[in-house]
């Protein structure tokens, strides 16, 4: 596992999972077509469903390895949208990963590793935005 951050704090497994998936979708997905198989989404020859796992997801999991500020949030959209995706190919378990993914960040541990965007700070940023013009 990682050693302690700045901050002391170890990113949980849990985490590092989420963060591995969603760094290695794009060889996954591409072993899956490879292979002409269908595993949760992965192998969907739509171009969209390839954008998806080419670009987003990694960028994505560059978010949360980074611990950026809106690591949080970018996880819970994906997310959010991969049991959208779930539903339209009628995956049970790739909803269910999906779901369990959402719920398992509500836990303390993710929640303290990855805190939630602080509105106060978004909306110093967006005065100084505004004055700066």
């Amino acid at each position: 596992m990682e050693p302690q951050t700045a901050d002391g704090m170890r990113r949980p497994a849990g985490l590092w999972l989420l963060t591995v998936v969603l760094l290695t979708s794009p060889a996954l997905h591409l072993l899956a077509l490879l292979f002409d198989t269908r595993w949760l989404n992965f192998g969907s020859r739509h171009p969209w469903d390839a954008f998806v796992y080419f670009a987003i997801a990694p960028v994505v999991g560059a978010l949360m390895m980074r611990r950026h500020e809106r690591a949080r949030f970018s996880v819970y959209v994906f997310l959010s949208c991969e049991i959208l995706r779930a539903i339209r190919i009628q995956s049970w378990a790739l909803g269910l990963l999906a779901a369990t993914a959402i719920l398992y960040l509500q836990l303390p541990a993710p929640r303290r590793f990855h805190p939630s965007v602080d509105p106060r700070k978004v909306m110093a940023r967006l005065r100084l935005r505004r004055h700066a013009s």
